[in-house]
């Protein structure tokens, strides 16, 4: 299998240097009325160990990209809708598994009026991995749930930095096959009952309105 930059080196890259157009003010307690979040993250994404399967093998490590958008229901709890997606290269070069979620969660946040402000959250899901081949896109689906841990450190009156770690337990449900063709397409679905997790570690910048 080739050999790539991992890519965490590529995270703190950029990360670094978005952190450097911000034009970073001081640290200030955020402002009561700030109540929304929209956030933008890359992600490092990791899913378990498929190397025994005699299938097609998923490159374990790949980068994507996640959206929050929450909202402050009180200054140490916020509702958040958090999506990410990562594109997984395979042993075959054609095929390229595209794993993707989204989930409401419960945030917990640390040290109200400080600078840095440490959470805890939960929430619950759905997940989808798809891959093409011609014609054919393969797809699963099922219901999931993520737990972890973050901070938020306020670079200014209205942004921060956002760092976080999130694992997901995910049950596949569904399977479908579509073939795609000039005057339509078919589509074959069937269930089926298959654990998986997946983490990713995540880096970017709040916007605060």
């Amino acid at each position: 299998m080739r050999r790539r930059h991992h890519p965490g080196h590529i995270l703190l890259i950029a990360l670094a240097a978005l952190t450097a157009g911000l034009g970073v003010q001081p640290a200030r307690a955020q402002a009561p009325e700030h109540r929304w979040l929209l956030g933008f993250d890359l992600a490092a994404s990791t899913v378990a160990d498929n190397e025994e399967t005699e299938d097609i093998v998923i490159d374990q490590k790949a980068g994507g990209l996640g959206l929050q958008l929450g909202f402050l229901l009180k200054p140490s709890f916020m509702l958040r809708f958090t999506a990410a997606a990562a594109d997984h290269e395979t042993s075959d070069p054609d095929v390229t598994i595209r794993l993707g979620g989204s989930t409401l969660d419960a945030v917990f946040l640390f040290r109200e009026g400080r600078p840095l402000r440490p959470y805890l959250f939960a929430g619950v899901g759905g997940f989808q991995a798809e891959s093409r081949q011609d014609a054919l896109i393969y797809s699963i689906r099922g219901p999931g749930v993520a737990m972890g841990a973050g901070a938020h450190l306020r670079l200014g009156a209205r942004a921060t930095l956002h760092g976080a770690l999130r694992v997901e337990a995910i049950n596949w449900e569904k399977a479908r096959v579509t073939w795609e063709q000039p005057g339509g397409s078919i589509e074959v679905e069937a269930p089926i009952d298959e654990d998986g997790w997946a983490s990713k570690v995540m880096l970017g910048v709040g916007i605060w309105l």
